[in-house]
């Protein structure tokens, strides 16, 4: 598959529609490391969240914020996003944990599964054992559709 036409940059941004075709088609150079060299355009001096969001965010401001996104390449990007996120966002932090449970198939000793365990584990999958929310803040809810 090969990117022919940016559908996602305006007119007048001829030069980086072109760069990001050439970064789709693999046709950068890169150094030892396999590092591209992004454009200034690119970079921000300053903290993301502080671009995207502001300093504070209060439950007025949500309906307006809630157009905007970061995305992240990888989960443990984004659980530090959320929670840089969170903390700006006025109100009282609260705590929801998952209900903890293990049904081991016969012959199998509850006990290999401590709950510590499972508390600690952090699969692609599934949502964490900790969930932290205020108030106004905005979640995403995912359902999978086949579980096998």
């Amino acid at each position: 598959m090969h990117l022919h036409q940016n559908m996602r940059t305006r007119p007048g941004e001829e030069q980086f529609s072109k760069w990001l075709i050439q970064l789709g088609n693999g046709e950068l150079t890169s150094n030892d490391y396999d590092e591209i060299e992004l454009p200034r355009s690119c970079i921000l001096d300053s903290n993301l969240v502080d671009e995207i969001f502001g300093q504070y965010i209060s439950p007025e401001d949500i309906s307006t914020l809630c157009n905007r996104t970061i995305l992240c390449p990888k989960n443990e990007h984004s659980l530090l996003v959320n929670e840089e996120v969170l903390q700006r966002l006025t109100g009282i932090e609260k705590m929801y944990t998952s209900v903890d449970e293990v049904e081991c198939e016969e012959g199998d000793d509850v006990t290999n599964y401590p709950i510590e365990f499972l508390n600690s584990a952090a699969p692609s999958e599934m949502p964490l054992h900790k969930l932290k929310l205020k108030s106004g803040a905005i979640v995403m809810l995912l359902r999978n559709l086949d579980v096998h």
